[in-house]
């Protein structure tokens, strides 16, 4: 009987993939399983190979797929190896259940890696200007930023989604709760001095604990803003004063991690603050950022005269 056993396609294998995929992995991990494999589909449909079992589906059907996305989507390198470990594990999933004997991806090859398009640290000449215009224009914004650079608060979920109640004025701490926070573990967060006092300036003393900082409205509010909200608010600040468009949000955290290292605070403090886990990762930030400055080369180097 098995000689005339139909194997099924990759359409008919996804939707228990994504099934399976839903139960185990957070919401916001979901996301990119969709995306690749959205597009996979949209692919096979394109060259007629969606009705071919995923069994029949070939290493060079494969590799003209990873070209398709380096050449005609234009994905850098590190896009185009998320997409090549969901579908693998797609092709896991279908081999596990006896639907394939092999796994075609031996003969994948990835575009070059483009330029850096993540966030710049912000100029000390430019932080002079951006600041007294966000704070004059943008109260709530100012505030985000602040929190950024004093506490290195990152500005997806652990920004967007701060409570009131999460802010303690007294003891100049910042929980981050823990279904909030990248590593998923909850975290205590030092406020530097100038922080509390903006705190307090705007009125996060007197305001309901329960309401998210970051609310609708421009105040405090049982909603928070949109996912993007606070990020295209700064760009529209940052476009209007001619900034380089390097500048994002996140460079706010950025800027703050690069000038407490140069007030020569010592890397393990640094560390703590920036809540990593290792000093490695401290270090790998801190050359990114801030390159490698030697002061002793700076005031001391030998004048050729």
């Amino acid at each position: 009987m098995g000689f005339f056993r139909k194997y099924k396609t990759v359409e008919e294998i996804l939707p228990d993939f994504l099934a399976e995929k839903e139960m185990t992995i957070q919401h916001r991990s979901f996301y990119p399983y969709m995306r690749a494999t959205n597009v996979f589909m949209h692919w096979l449909k394109y060259n007629q190979l969606e009705q071919k079992s995923i069994k029949s589906i070939t290493s060079d059907n494969i590799s003209d797929f990873f070209l398709y996305l380096g050449k005609t989507k234009n994905l850098d390198k590190p896009t185009c190896e998320k997409y090549f470990l969901v579908l693998r594990q797609l092709f896991q999933y279908a081999e596990k259940r006896d639907e394939l004997y092999f796994i075609p991806f031996d003969r994948v090859s990835f575009p070059k890696k483009k330029k850096d398009q993540g966030a710049e640290a912000i100029q000390s000449d430019d932080l002079k200007i951006l600041i007294p215009y966000i704070k004059e224009r943008d109260p709530q914004l100012f505030l985000a930023c602040m929190i950024e650079y004093y506490c290195f608060i990152r500005p997806g979920k652990e920004l967007r989604l701060l409570k009131v109640g999460d802010i303690n004025l007294k003891d100049g701490l910042i929980t981050v709760r823990q279904e909030n926070a990248k590593n998923k573990t909850k975290q205590i967060v030092t406020m530097p001095q100038q922080l509390i006092d903006i705190c307090y300036e705007i009125g996060i003393n007197e305001a309901d604990k329960n309401l998210f900082v970051f609310g609708k409205h421009r105040m405090f509010n049982s909603r928070p803003w949109s996912v993007n909200m606070l990020a295209y608010r700064f760009n529209k600040c940052r476009d209007a004063l001619k900034l380089s468009k390097g500048y994002k949000l996140y460079s706010f955290k950025h800027t703050g991690a690069t000038m407490l290292h140069m007030s020569g605070l010592p890397m393990r403090e640094l560390m703590d603050q920036l809540r990593h886990t290792k000093l490695e990762a401290t270090q790998h930030y801190l050359k990114k950022f801030c390159g490698i400055v030697n002061d002793r080369i700076r005031y001391n180097f030998p004048s050729p005269v």
